[in-house]
């Protein structure tokens, strides 16, 4: 269902012309990831977990490029949306590293 959902919304804002085919990572997790994320934890969804899991292995990847776009696009979303202790339980060990240093800024 929720693989349906990021593909419905990436040609959606195909479609409206809010990404395309030279759109940056940033922007299709930003479009397509952190909705369908924010709808799994609105329904304490099991795959919300599983969406956690992968930006964990994000926040690890060797290529920090991976992990900006793991931290500074949808966790930074996603904390501007839910509280941190909402989301904590979801959490990898790095993400939460990553959470925590994300609250300082947006705490400011």
């Amino acid at each position: 269902m929720y693989v349906l959902n990021f593909k419905e919304l990436y040609f959606l804002e195909s479609k409206n012309e809010s990404i395309d085919f030279d759109s940056g990572v940033h922007t299709v997790f930003s479009f397509c990831f952190v909705p369908v994320l924010k709808e799994a934890i609105l329904n304490d969804d099991a795959i919300a977990q599983k969406m956690f899991d992968y930006l964990e292995k994000m926040e690890i990847s060797e290529d920090n490029l991976v992990g900006e776009v793991a931290g500074f696009t949808v966790l930074e979303e996603i904390l501007d949306y839910f509280e941190f202790n909402k989301l904590r339980k979801y959490m990898g060990k790095f993400t939460i590293k990553a959470a925590k240093l994300i609250n300082r800024y947006i705490s400011i």
